[in-house]
């Protein structure tokens, strides 16, 4: 998870991020929908690089750069 659009702090090792993950990742959690390639919306754990958790594949890499900006828009200035 070198490179991300997006990501905020869930907790002390967890984070929810926006991006590509490598096929390595993609195997580790296991999801069907997930390849390694493309952008995903993802919790990633530092503690536990082994225990990422895709939740969604955006379409295009436009969508996910669209999910970042509306995500940005929410955090507290």
């Amino acid at each position: 998870m070198e490179e991300y659009y997006f990501d905020a702090p869930l907790s002390k090792s967890r984070a929810l991020c926006v991006g590509p993950i490598t096929q390595n990742e993609a195997a580790a959690a296991g999801a069907a929908f997930c390849d390694g390639r493309g952008f995903y919306l993802y919790v990633a754990d530092a503690e536990d690089p082994q225990g990422t958790e895709v939740l969604a594949r955006f379409a295009t890499e436009e969508a996910a750069l669209r999910m970042s900006a509306m995500l940005k828009s929410l955090r507290p200035s």
